[in-house]
């Protein structure tokens, strides 16, 4: 097998903790201004589904009464059980 080089050089220097948090603020800001409208939407929406995931359905009740009130869930349970 042949063993390409390494294109990409790592850097030796160690960050401090405020530096790290201004690295990965600044990746994020790269990453969101490499991206369009509906790739945001669909990363907001993986997202958003992956803290979920885990949720019992009290939970996700209690959420979404914390956020908004009881008949935005109610319009929620009615079109979960419609389908």
């Amino acid at each position: 097998m042949i063993s390409l080089p390494n294109p990409i050089k790592h850097t030796k220097m160690s960050l401090n903790t405020q530096q790290l948090a201004k690295l990965k603020y600044d990746y994020c800001e790269r990453i969101i201004d490499g991206m369009d409208m509906d790739t945001l939407v669909q990363m907001a929406h993986d997202l958003l589904l992956d803290a979920y995931a885990d949720s019992t359905e009290e939970d996700m009740k209690e959420e979404i009464l914390d956020l908004y009130d009881e008949e935005y869930l109610e319009d929620l349970m009615e079109s979960v059980t419609a389908s």
